[in-house]
């Protein structure tokens, strides 16, 4: 009888985003496998999703993983509307302890004046606060108390809420879905978006 040589496979070096990683392991089995026959890798029945996930990680390229990354986040968030996208970005925070939600019924359209409007970046004022959103420095600025305290938790004001809702709908539907994977799929170390507050 022949000596048999077992070989171990390292596990797969650690490829991919903490955001792909993360989405890969908020999802289910079955449907893991059917992302890995969608991009090529044959079906192997039974395997666990930590199995799938690591036969992903060390079969497709990194273009494949970017583009895999991409459409699991279309395919959660790309439908929604900048309405629903607000409110799960505003309920997200509310595990924050000590952060009460922000107020949207206390304020109205009516209540914000369009400072300046440039190269997707939008000033308003609403009640006395400067509110700033600039998509190319991916910055969030309001001058409100509450924003003070919200900034630290990465957080939006009823301010920002609004003014998410004042932009042009593509512009608010991505930032705000960007805003969304970073906090819960990204964590705060990947935090790309600067929350600045501007109370005196």
């Amino acid at each position: 009888m022949k000596n048999q040589k077992l070989i171990f496979q390292k596990p797969a070096e650690r490829r991919g985003s903490d955001i792909l990683m993360n989405l890969l392991q908020d999802t289910d089995a079955s449907v893991l496998a059917m992302l890995s026959a969608r991009h090529g890798l044959k079906r192997v029945p039974g395997l666990s999703q930590e199995a799938l996930i690591e036969r992903m990680l060390r079969y497709l390229s990194d273009d494949t993983l970017l583009r895999l990354q991409n459409e699991m986040i279309t395919a959660r968030y790309g439908e929604l509307t900048v309405k629903q996208l607000l409110d799960m970005a505003i309920d997200g925070s509310r595990g924050d302890e000590g952060l009460a939600k922000a107020r949207l019924d206390q304020i109205t359209k009516g209540d914000a004046i369009l400072i300046e409007a440039g190269n997707r970046r939008w000033v308003y004022t609403m009640h006395g606060h400067d509110v700033e959103i600039d998509l190319d420095q991916r910055t969030l600025a309001c001058g409100c108390q509450y924003f003070t305290f919200a900034s630290r938790r990465q957080a939006l004001c009823k301010h920002l809420a609004l003014a998410m809702q004042l932009i042009p709908p593509a512009y608010a539907h991505d930032a705000l879905i960007n805003l969304i994977v970073m906090r819960k799929y990204g964590g705060r170390r990947q935090q790309v978006w600067s929350f600045e507050s501007e109370a005196a």
